[in-house]
This record gives structure tokens, C-alpha cells and sequence, in this order.
């Protein structure tokens, strides 16, 4: 595995390198760097397309890109475009050919003749209402690329680097409540992390939803709430220095808090096109009362910052790229910087449909475990963001470190037999990369719990009780009486634990507590077998099962004075000043059960149940337990006893005149366990 790791990270490392990687593929790449045209400094940022933006890609920090040409777009025009810049535009150039430099031009940052009438939130308010007309209102496809990584910011290492190419589906955008979906088409990752060893280590921070960034920062459709009309009271709002995007004005309008709001949590600026009122981007942060109102509880964030930039392809807008950047200290560990970064480079506006569930990125999907097997030939012909240079020497340093140190630690004879480990020279790919890793091997064995709340039925009539209890040799005495009522049903909650085995088979445990006029509590073990009746949808899963169910139904007779410090019944010793009485049925069955889940998300299911119960025994008796929330010791007398005598409607009686039914049923929350 480490192996196959430091060979991609070579592959990696070599994409970017210039000509000589290039013109090992197949296809044509072209690959360049924007410069200011009078600084002369990289621009990152800056959108790159081709096909009227069908295609493209963003600078990196260096100002550079890599945009792969499909042979059918080769002769087509090339455009970049950045806010505040002048539109750049030519034809592409041969390729495979040098890389291209792009001087951009800075654009007046002047409204020029227009005049501004309109308060910042009636500009907002426009914006907002021109949604349906600026932006696409039939679903779309976006193909892009998404890269996150985490490092310790004291020392600069890198714990891990996992990118993937993302297939988004987003539904129009007059209907912001309705769901888009992620599916992850590929995904490589370099994990450079040590093995759990320390407090530290063990509390590490896995972050989730990684693949729903291009959703979850999508600040128009989501509709924000500092765009949000509904929160505008919340909220202040200004006009900055105007700038210009593709020579058209462009509004500059700065929000935060209004000051004594306690419920505004953002704060940044937004940019909004004059003539059309549509919203190309951008760039905010949460305040200090924001970051107290997301309640991370493994994490203190001292900064959450978001970037978003849209581009317009055939008349509407559709998302760019989205930037994501975290710092902060975790419950036990050094201060930390986690980035996430999302760029579409594909926009498709045919007959799109939604991926299959069982396909969709979650929100507690961790982007680092995505379970896709990696296939180096797929990558080869990827538009990719390039990383930055800082981050590319960053990561070949640990992992030559990491190499090394594997390298003193193993034996003599290991390194001399395997000369593969022989780190990949830079400037070729490495052909052993072009192996696809097997996809992960699945668990074999998986945890779950339960909670749930059903109703047992039971059978019977309300009788009289009466129960006297002398134990010989002790002062104690009680006589207790009163009229039992046997309902139809008792409701029930309930908790469990399941072992999921091979094969659908799984292992689980119950514990139930009756509630109402009988009640008492009881366990069930067994053994179980699930099905999924859904396998190309949302997971719909039958099960069958058969258990030991051991249930005891008990009607309370009272609390009473215990005089004897010494008292002991049925070998327990009850020394407590007050104990309470209740006569009980405990009932031994087998319980096959029949039961449906519904799968909410990839952890958690809405399971319902229902089984029938086979009675093997009833035995009835006397509860004695001590009342006191210190003290549980607890008796039970089985009937007849000498100590005890019991009468049903004036007779004495051996048995109680309520038992369990035939039928339990039962709704439960399961959780799988990671």
C-alpha cells in the first residue's frame, strides 16, 4: 500500500512539470500561466474555458493551468476571465506545443457613467428575484474536480491529500429546497498520516461531506442568508470600489452583522453584474458568532472561510468553482488547516437525471474513505486543478521522509529483494501506477444499535390482588391489596446492539421496558438474515429473525417500612429502610420476527417489525426491591413461597390472571457503526 501511495504521489507530482509529462498522453493538453500584464505576477483564480466555457478549468496559486482538449474542440477559441480584469480571448494554439503565457490586463474599477439609485439590499432583493432568469432552471450536470487536504500548521506537515472527480447534479434553481446529489466518479488520495500511537492520534479529525462542497457553498441556490431577505434586519450592507468582470460593471457590496445582532453569522462581499443583476461570485467568512453557532464539539475553529464564483455558458450561470478553508485546534492536537477546493471543468444541459442512490455522496461520507478503486489510465485524460508548488514540494519532502524511514527500518535482506521500492524518477510517469488498486475489501463484521418503541398484547382479565408477606424470623410485614386492570397492549421502548455478519447474517440483542399499569422490564437474543429489496434505489431491506425472549410483566402493590437491616429474601440481602412490592409474570418464548428498513442515510435506518411469540414457560412471583435511587438490590420469590401468600378475587391463587399475547411490534432508529 505504501508503494502504490508514493507511486501516485509521483504521478501526481509529475502532471504539472511542463512538456516532457505532457507529451507521454494520448491527448492534447494545453497548459499555460496567467500573468498580470503589469506586474508581471501570477494570477490565480482566473477562469480558463473553451466551447463558450463548456470546458475549462482555474489557475492555481502560481497562475497556472493544465486544460485537456478533446480532438473536437481543437481550433476553438480560448477565453479567461477574472474580476477586474479584461476578457482575454484567441484561438488555441497547436498543441502539444510550449506552454502558453497570458498577460491579463487590469480593468478600470469605475461604474463610469452608471449611477447607483438602489440601496445594497434592494440590489440584492433584484438579484435574488432574477435567479430563475440568470440561472439554469432545468437540471444540469457539472463534471468537476475537487481536492481537499489537511496539514498541521506548526510544522507545515501534511497529514493527507485526496482529490476525486466529482459528477454534480443540480436541479434548477427557482426550486432551492430541492435536493442535488454528488457521485464520485474516481478518486486518488496520498495518506502520509502515522498509525494511532498517541491521545493525539487517536482524536483525529476526519472531516465529512467533502463531496457535497459544490452544493453546500453554492451560495445562490442554497440561498445564503446573507442574501436572504428574510434575514436582512440581521444584517448591514455597503457598496464597495466597483469593479468590472468581462468589461461589464460590476456591483461591489460589502455585509456583516448589524451591530447588536447576535444572529447574523457572515460576513464578506458580494459580487453582482449591473446590467443583469446576476450574481458572478463571492468571498465571506463566519464571524465569531457564526463559528459559535455551527457547535463543533470535537473542533475550535478560529476561521471558516468560503470563496464561490459562477460563469456564464450560453446565457445563464452555472458554478465555477468554490474555495473552502479551515483553521483550528481539535479537542486533543495541534492547531490545523484544512482546504477543500472545487472546480468544474464539464457543464452538460442535456436530459440529465439524477445519480442512483446507492451512488450519491452523503453528508457523513468521509471524502478520504470514499470506496472507488483508482485507475490511473482514467487520470491521464482529467482536467485537474493543479497544485501548487508549495504543496507539491511539500508532499514529495514527506514522502522521500516517509520512504526513508522505511527504509533504515526494515531489514538488510528485505531492501536488497525488493528493489521495487526504488522511489520514480521524476520526469516519466511510472508504469507500475497504471495497475488499478483493487477496490477496498468490505468489513466483515459491522456494528449497529437501536432504539425503538413498540407494544407487546396481552391477554387476561382485571382481578383483585391481595399479597401478604412474613418472611419467618424477621420483623418485616406487609399486606398489600388492590384492583388489576390487564389492557389490551403495553407500550414498550427499547434499546439493542446488532453484530452484522457475512452473508446478511447478524447477531442481535434487545432490552425492553414495559410502561403503563404492567410494567417491567426483559431482554431478547437472536439471530437474523437481511435482504436488500432495493439494490439499484434507496436501500429497502427485509428482515427475518427468531429469538429467546425473557419478559417480565409486574403489577405494583406499594412501598413499605423494612424494620430488619439483616433482611434476606431468596438469598439477597435487602437492608434498606423502605422497599417497594409487586407481584409479577416472568414468561420465557421464542420470538420469530418479520421486519422492513428503510434506509435514511448510509448509518442510519427506520426499521419496522412485527412477530409473533411462542410461550415456553411462566413463572409467577413476588418482586421485592429496595426503594432508593443508591440502593437496587432486588428479590423475587417464585409462587408458592412460604414467606408469601397470594390471593386472586379472595383465592389463593399460584398464578397471576395476565399473560404476554401473541403479537409484538415494534418501530426502531438503527445506526451502523463505521
Amino acid at each position: 500500500m505504501l508503494l502504490l501511495c508514493r507511486r501516485w504521489l509521483a504521478w501526481l507530482l509529475l502532471l504539472p512539470l511542463g512538456p516532457a509529462a505532457a507529451q507521454t498522453l494520448a491527448e492534447a493538453v494545453l497548459r499555460g500561466q496567467v500573468l498580470d500584464a503589469d506586474t508581471h505576477q501570477p494570477v490565480p483564480n482566473a477562469q480558463v474555458g473553451i466551447a463558450h466555457n463548456r470546458l475549462g478549468t482555474s489557475t492555481n496559486a502560481d497562475g497556472r493551468f493544465a486544460l485537456r482538449v478533446p480532438a473536437a474542440y481543437q481550433g476553438t477559441e480560448l477565453e479567461v476571465a477574472l474580476l477586474g480584469y479584461q476578457r482575454y480571448r484567441q484561438v488555441l494554439p497547436v498543441l502539444p506545443g510550449p506552454e502558453l503565457v497570458i498577460n491579463l490586463k487590469i480593468s478600470p474599477a469605475s461604474l463610469g457613467n452608471v449611477t447607483v439609485t438602489a440601496s445594497a439590499t434592494g440590489i440584492i432583493r433584484e438579484a435574488v428575484r432574477r435567479i430563475p432568469r440568470n440561472f439554469p432552471t432545468r437540471p444540469t450536470q457539472l463534471t468537476g474536480f475537487y481536492r481537499e487536504s489537511d496539514e498541521e500548521t506548526a510544522s507545515g506537515r501534511y497529514d493527507y491529500l485526496a482529490e476525486g472527480l466529482l459528477q454534480v447534479y443540480k436541479p434548477g434553481y427557482q426550486h432551492p429546497h430541492q435536493s442535488g446529489y454528488v457521485r464520485v466518479l474516481q478518486a486518488r488520495r496520498v495518506e502520509l498520516r502515522r498509525r494511532a500511537t498517541t491521545v493525539a492520534d487517536l482524536a483525529r479529525i476526519n472531516w465529512m461531506a467533502g463531496g457535497l462542497v459544490p452544493h453546500r457553498f453554492d451560495f445562490v441556490r442554497e440561498r445564503a442568508e446573507f442574501i436572504s431577505e428574510r434575514h436582512f434586519k440581521e444584517y448591514q450592507y455597503g457598496f464597495n470600489s466597483q469593479t468590472t468582470f468581462e468589461g461589464r460593471p460590476v456591483y461591489v457590496i460589502t455585509f456583516g452583522p448589524r451591530p447588536g445582532s447576535e444572529r447574523a453569522s457572515f460576513a464578506g462581499r458580494l459580487y453582482i453584474d449591473v446590467a443583469s443583476y446576476a450574481f458572478l461570485g463571492a468571498e465571506w467568512h463566519r464571524t465569531p458568532a457564526g463559528i459559535a453557532h455551527e457547535h463543533l464539539l470535537t473542533f475550535e475553529a478560529s476561521e471558516r472561510a468560503y470563496r464561490a464564483y459562477y460563469q456564464q455558458f450560453v446565457g445563464r450561470f452555472y458554478l465555477k468553482s468554490v474555495w473552502y478553508n479551515t483553521l483550528g485546534r481539535p479537542l486533543a492536537g495541534q492547531v490545523r488547516h484544512h482546504l477543500a477546493e472545487y472546480l468544474t471543468t464539464a457543464i452538460d444541459t442535456g436530459r440529465v437525471a439524477p445519480p442512483p442512490y446507492p451512488e450519491r455522496s452523503q453528508y457523513t461520507d468521509i471524502f478520504l474513505r470514499t470506496p472507488v478503486p483508482y485507475d490511473s489510465a482514467f487520470w491521464q485524460s482529467t482536467t485537474t486543478l493543479l497544485p501548487a508548488a508549495p504543496l507539491r514540494r511539500a508532499l514529495l519532502d514527506q514522502a522521500r521522509e516517509r520512504r526513508a524511514d522505511s527504509l533504515l527500518r526494515a531489514p538488510a535482506a528485505a531492501r536488497l529483494s525488493n528493489p521495487t521500492t526504488s522511489e520514480p524518477a521524476l520526469g516519466r510517469p511510472d508504469t507500475a501506477v497504471a495497475r488499478p488498486r483493487p477496490a477496498p475489501r468490505p468489513r466483515r463484521l459491522r456494528l449497529g444499535y437501536s432504539y425503538g418503541v413498540g407494544v407487546l398484547a396481552l391477554s387476561g382479565a382485571g382481578a383483585a390482588l391481595q399479597a401478604e408477606v412474613a418472611p419467618a424470623g424477621y420483623a418485616f410485614r406487609a399486606v398489600a391489596g388492590g384492583a388489576a386492570a390487564v389492557p389490551l397492549v403495553a407500550p414498550f421502548v427499547e434499546s439493542g446492539y446488532q453484530l452484522y455478519l457475512p452473508a446478511g447474517l447478524l447477531v442481535y440483542s434487545q432490552f425492553r421496558t414495559v410502561l403503563g399499569q404492567l410494567r417491567g422490564g426483559g431482554w431478547e437474543a437472536g439471530l437474523g438474515w437481511v435482504h436488500n429489496l432495493n439494490p439499484r434505489g434507496r436501500p429497502v431491506r427485509l428482515r427475518l429473525g427468531v429469538g429467546y425472549l425473557n419478559q417480565s410483566l409486574a403489577h405494583p402493590l406499594g412501598t413499605y417500612d423494612n424494620p430488619d437491616e439483616g433482611l434476606r429474601l431468596a438469598g439477597t440481602r435487602l437492608g434498606y429502610r423502605r422497599l417497594s412490592l409487586a407481584v409479577q409474570n416472568s414468561t420465557e418464548a421464542l420470538h420469530p420476527s418479520l421486519g422492513l428498513g428503510l434506509e435514511l442515510s448510509r448509518r442510519w435506518e427506520v426499521l419496522a417489525s412485527a412477530g409473533c411469540l411462542v410461550p415456553l414457560a411462566t413463572q409467577a412471583g413476588l418482586l421485592v426491591q429496595e426503594d432508593s435511587f443508591w440502593h437496587d438490590n432486588e428479590a423475587v420469590l417464585p409462587l408458592p413461597a412460604a414467606e408469601v401468600q397470594v390471593r386472586v378475587n379472595g383465592q389463593p391463587a399460584s398464578t397471576l390472571p395476565w399473560q404476554l399475547g401473541r403479537l409484538l411490534a415494534g418501530l426502531s432508529l438503527v445506526h451502523q457503526l463505521r
